[in-house]
C-alpha cells in the first residue's frame, strides 16, 4: 500500500500513516467483499428421481445432459436417489451414487432421502435390509472422500454426521440437514432394535437442529446476504401434532421442534431464508411458510416424484426484495405453482 502510494516505508513519516493505509486496505476488502455477495448466481436442484425405468432414461439422455451444460457452479440433491420399491443392495446403491455424481462436472452436495435407507426393510422388498445398516453404508458410499472444493467456499461437514454440510457460494451460506421422510426413521423400524433405532433418531435430530442454529450463527457473522437449507422430507405432512420427545419417541410429528426453531432463527435472521425439500407433490413454492411474522422464509417444494420430471434452476438475486429466489425446470421450464 505504502509503495503504491510513492511512499517509503522506512521513512519516519510514514508509521503515523498506518493506521490510514489499514482502513482504506480494509474499504477495498470489503468493496470486493459486496461486489461479490451482489452477485446473481444460479444452482440446480434435483429430488425424488428416479423411481421408474421411464424417470430413469428420462434422466440420462435429457436432463443430465442439459445438466451438464447449464454451466452452473454446482448441484444439491434432495434425496430420494431412487424408490421406495428398487432394491437397496450395495450394487444398486453405488450405481445410484455414481448417477447422482455424473449430474455435474464437478459439486454435488446430497442430503439422504427415506427411500435410500430407512425404507430398505420393507416386507415387500424382493431383498430387506437393516435400514441402519444402509444408512452406514450411505454414508461411506456419498460422504468418506473429501468434495473438491477450495478455501474460499468455507466447506465443513458436522463430526460424527458427515451428511450435514455447510458451505457459502458468493457469500451466500448453504447447508444440509439430515431429516428424511418416514418420520425421519421413526416409524416402521422392522428388522432393527426399536430402542436403539429410535435413540439414534433423537441424536440425528439434535444434531441437525444444533447444526442449523450454528449456521444461522455463522451467516450472521459474515453478514450473508442469504442462507438457504436443504432436506429431504417434507416437514408439512405429518400424521400427528405433538412434538416427538424423549417420553413421546413415535406417533409424534418428528419435524415439530425442527420447524419451531427454524422461524425463530429466521425471524431473527431477517434476511431471506430459502427452505428446500423434495419427498412430495406437489412441485410449488410456499412464500407464506414463515407466517406473518417471518416473511423472510420460503419453503420450496421440488420437482420430481412422480411430478414435474426435471432438475431445478435455482436463481438468487439479492437486488430483487420481493423475489429473490426463483425457480425453473431446466428443460421443460416449467414455475412452480404456490403451494396450497
Amino acid at each position: 500500500m505504502a509503495h503504491l502510494l510513492g511512499i517509503n516505508q522506512y521513512s519516519p513519516h510514514y508509521r503515523p500513516l498506518i493506521p490510514v493505509l489499514v482502513a482504506a486496505a480494509l474499504v477495498i476488502i470489503l468493496q470486493i467483499s459486496t461486489a461479490r455477495a451482489a452477485d446473481k448466481f444460479s444452482f440446480l436442484v434435483v429430488s425424488d428421481l428416479p423411481y421408474t425405468e421411464g424417470q430413469n432414461e428420462t434422466l440420462n439422455e435429457t436432463i443430465i445432459p442439459t445438466m451438464l451444460r447449464s454451466g452452473v457452479p454446482f448441484l444439491i440433491h434432495l434425496g430420494d436417489i431412487k424408490s421406495g420399491g428398487a432394491p437397496c443392495t450395495n450394487r444398486d446403491l453405488l450405481e445410484r451414487r455414481d448417477q447422482v455424481y455424473s449430474m455435474h462436472q464437478e459439486i454435488v452436495f446430497y442430503t439422504p432421502g427415506d427411500n435410500e435407507w430407512t425404507d430398505c426393510d420393507r416386507e415387500e422388498l424382493s431383498e430387506r435390509f437393516s435400514e441402519l445398516d444402509r444408512l452406514e453404508l450411505v454414508r461411506q458410499l456419498f460422504y468418506s472422500k473429501p468434495l473438491p472444493l477450495s478455501a474460499e467456499w468455507r466447506f465443513s461437514r458436522q463430526p460424527l454426521y458427515p451428511e450435514n454440510m455447510r458451505w457459502a457460494f458468493d457469500n451466500v451460506v448453504f447447508s444440509t440437514l439430515h431429516i428424511a421422510g418416514t418420520s425421519n426413521g421413526r416409524r416402521q423400524i422392522l428388522m432393527d432394535d426399536i430402542d436403539l433405532a429410535l435413540l439414534k433418531a433423537d441424536a440425528r435430530d439434535r444434531a441437525a437442529i444444533l447444526w442449523m442454529e450454528e449456521t444461522f450463527e455463522l451467516a450472521r457473522e459474515q453478514n450473508a446476504p442469504a442462507l438457504v437449507i436443504a432436506i429431504h422430507a417434507d416437514i408439512t405432512k405429518s400424521r400427528h401434532t405433538e412434538a416427538c420427545s424423549f417420553s413421546r419417541r413415535q406417533d409424534c410429528d418428528p419435524f415439530a421442534l425442527f420447524k419451531q426453531r427454524l422461524r425463530q432463527l429466521s425471524a431473527a435472521f431477517k434476511r431471506p431464508v430459502l427452505l428446500m425439500h423434495g419427498d412430495t407433490q406437489p412441485y410449488c413454492l410456499d412464500k407464506g411458510f414463515g407466517g406473518p411474522q417471518t416473511p423472510n422464509l420460503w419453503r420450496f417444494d421440488s420437482a420430481g416424484d412422480y411430478a414435474v420430471i426435471d432438475a431445478i434452476k435455482v436463481t438468487f438475486n439479492p437486488h430483487s426484495k420481493r423475489s429473490p429466489f426463483s425457480f425453473i425446470s431446466l428443460v421443460q421450464g416449467i414455475e412452480p405453482e404456490e403451494c396450497a
